[in-house]
């Protein structure tokens, strides 16, 4: 074979070994290398997680559901803080402990909405939907509401339906959400039996809106429906086991866990994290007013990022004092000493247990129930069942009954469920024979509280800060100052790092085993938030904000001044910032030096405590936004400003209709022109709003 034979030899066997070689990989690949398992990370979870009581809906169709489980009604919720979901777990317990009827008490994400064309005719549908922000729908109903809004062919011929909506006056989208669904169900054939039952918060009167409809929901059930009353009687929906076989690593002892916020928030929400924080320091002065900035550290977790513009939720515990109250009057004092293992589980299998199990009484009070949260009155009067005396079960009940009475009574004091109890009958343990069922039943879950982050993601991408808003001065509704929970758990923890004493409540800092190093982390987690800077920098912004709604503004203000550093051209950046005097100046020295080294930074204060407006009163920021009436135009009209609120829904409100007048006169719109121009500047996030109250 001359040397060219051999070549071509060589050729040939090179390219049949690379074919047998691509071959075997593939081959290798797909059938035989070991893939991922999907499941692995059951592994590392609790066995108890993975118990009946915490699983989802097994089907999707609520029409099957409902039959399967031979309920009478379902109870759909819509819930972004978790409020409208308590009430309609109440509703469910009173349907049956008043009239007997079994409800299924279900998350609207966890069924198909066609399958809402299968609840059969004999049977009823109560939706209880939450609005929030700009008139948005709760994370877990906003499937829902683009289902209602994009199909064409739907009907509900068969549906009987009942609506109650929570939402807000102070806000320009007061209960849009219930509104919006109604009208789609109305749209597609649904009956509805009586009308649409609307609270309002904006002075704390959801639960009062909500016991008042629910008497007129229970007066259509006999009048109309013909369901037979009886005597209440308490029926309970958990049982509570004692199981001293079980080990403490087999127990949730305090850590937080994803669960309690609802699956409806996990896209938007990062782990939770025992975050070590770096700085915690006080901004201002004032004893009955402060302000405390923490800045904590996302080094060590790489899976934790942010945008400027999210926010931080902080994950708090109860104070002792209210722990060691409700303790005491139930007399659980030795079950929390031994830390027994206790297991909750639902009696019935379409309700969720809420809270994790197993679990301990002392991890229950401290960590996973909200002790310090209001009572409503109709707890109250379910609570004169069990009254340990008749003295007892009299003041429960005339407490219960009497809405003036009961309004009087928490404007003088903080009512919590302990001090409540204490109220009527202080000796220890006099509330002993109070079934646990109904305490657990009747206190809802401890939430984290959700701030803007301070910070920049393009400055300080591993360094997270929130400011914090505290006071001890006297609610306006209240005669006494209500602490805060979050807020003194932070001041507990800023005044514990100084070494000065504490002086509020006291906590327990080092957290479940420890892991929090006595108030040196904080049990914490981002979610992600719509309030964003423009993605292109050389649009101008606008921001308005009062007090610590200049969190956010301190972000972005630093993230473009950074982008402007690099070479980029940035635009102009407005900011109108209200507070009550100079010594409530938030960031004063640092927004003041961002001002002066950067000619595209302009910072307008609004002193209401110290300076007039034009006319003569005080000065607010929507005064200063109207002084300064003719360059915010323009900058919105021909520079394409995008425009942001952030602080409470009244200052937010009253701006908008500020900024209302002054282009109506600078432009001559008339209303439909104006709303037609704002709906636009929303629609398309040039018009955002961070606001809260």
């Amino acid at each position: 074979m001359g040397v060219e034979g051999i070549l071509q030899h060589i050729q040939k066997d090179d390219i049949v070994f690379l074919a047998l070689t691509i071959l075997t990989s593939l081959v290798y690949t797909f059938y035989f290398k070991e893939k991922p398992d999907p499941y692995h990370h059951i592994w590392f979870e609790k066995p108890q997680a993975t118990d009946s009581s915490a699983k989802g809906a097994d089907t999707r169709d609520i029409g099957l559901k409902i039959e399967e489980n031979e309920k009478d009604l379902v109870i759909f919720w819509g819930s972004q803080s978790g409020t409208a979901e308590g009430l309609a777990n109440r509703l469910g317990r009173d349907c049956r402990s008043r009239f007997g009827l079994d409800a299924l008490v279900a998350d609207l994400s966890d069924y198909d909405t066609e399958s809402i064309a299968n609840i059969p005719e004999t049977k009823l549908a109560i939706f209880i939907l939450s609005t929030y922000g700009e008139g948005d729908p709760s994370d877990n109903a906003t499937n829902f509401l683009s289902w209602l809004d994009s199909s064409k062919t739907t009907q509900f011929f068969k549906l009987r339906y009942i609506a109650f909506g929570l939402g807000n006056k102070n806000y320009k989208f007061y209960n849009r959400v219930i509104d919006v669904v109604t009208e789609a169900l109305d749209r597609f054939g649904a009956k509805p039996l009586m009308p649409v039952g609307r609270a309002d918060d904006s002075d704390g009167g959801t639960d009062e809106d909500f016991t008042e409809w629910k008497q007129s929901l229970f007066t259509l059930f006999r009048e109309q429906l013909g369901f037979e009353e009886r005597p209440a009687q308490y029926e309970p929906t958990l049982r509570i086991l004692e199981d001293t076989s079980l080990d403490v690593i087999d127990l949730h002892i305090g850590e937080p866990i994803k669960a309690l916020i609802g699956k409806r928030e996990t896209p938007n929400i990062s782990p939770i994290h025992a975050l070590p924080i770096k700085l915690a320091k006080t901004l201002l002065s004032t004893t009955e007013r402060n302000c405390l900035h923490l800045e904590l550290d996302t080094s060590d977790f790489p899976e934790l990022k942010y945008k400027t513009g999210d926010h931080l939720a902080i994950w708090p515990s109860n104070p002792i004092s209210e722990i060691q109250r409700l303790v005491g009057i139930l007399g659980l004092n030795s079950k929390l000493v031994t830390r027994t293992p206790l297991l909750i589980q639902s009696l019935d299998p379409a309700i969720k247990v809420k809270v994790p199990s197993p679990t301990t009484w002392e991890a229950l009070f401290q960590y996973y129930l909200e002790i310090c949260a209001p009572v409503p009155r109709d707890t109250v009067l379910a609570l004169a069942q069990f009254a340990p005396s008749e003295s007892a079960k009299a003041s429960l009940k005339q407490l219960g009954e009497d809405k003036g009475i009961y309004h009087d009574y928490c404007s003088k004091t903080h009512v919590t469920f302990g001090r409540l109890l204490e109220s009527v009958s202080s000796s220890c343990g006099s509330w002993s024979n109070l079934p646990l069922s109904f305490v657990l039943e009747s206190l809802p879950i401890l939430s984290p509280r959700y701030y803007s982050i301070s910070s920049s993601s393009i400055v300080s991408p591993k360094q997270i800060s929130i400011t914090v808003s505290t006071s001890t001065e006297a609610s306006p509704t209240h005669n006494a100052s209500i602490p805060g929970l979050t807020t003194n758990y932070l001041l507990a923890i800023d005044q514990t790092k100084r070494n000065d004493t504490v002086s509020g409540p006291s906590y327990n800092l080092s957290g479940p085993n420890g892991t929090l190093e006595q108030g040196g982390k904080l049990f914490a987690h981002i979610r992600k938030s719509k309030f964003k800077l423009p993605v292109d920098p050389k649009n101008p912004i606008i921001m308005i904000a009062s007090g610590s709604g200049v969190a956010p503004f301190r972000g972005f203000i630093a993230e473009r001044a950074r982008i402007a550093a690099i070479g980029r051209q940035v635009g102009k950046s407005l900011l109108f910032f209200g507070c009550r005097s100079p010594d409530d100046y938030l960031y004063q020295d640092e927004l003041e030096s961002l001002q002066n080294s950067n000619k595209e930074v302009e910072i307008v204060m609004a002193f209401s405590r110290t300076e007039k407006n034009a006319k003569g009163g005080k000065c607010y920021v929507q005064d200063q936004v109207e002084e300064r009436d003719k360059e915010v135009v323009k900058l919105l009209l021909e520079q394409n400003a995008y425009f942001y609120i952030c602080g409470s829904a009244g200052m937010a409100r009253d701006v908008a209709a500020r900024l209302g007048e002054c282009l109506r006169r600078r432009v001559g719109w008339s209303e439909s022109e104006l709303r037609e121009w704002s709906e636009g500047m929303r629609r398309t996030h040039r018009f955002q709003e961070d606001v809260w109250g």
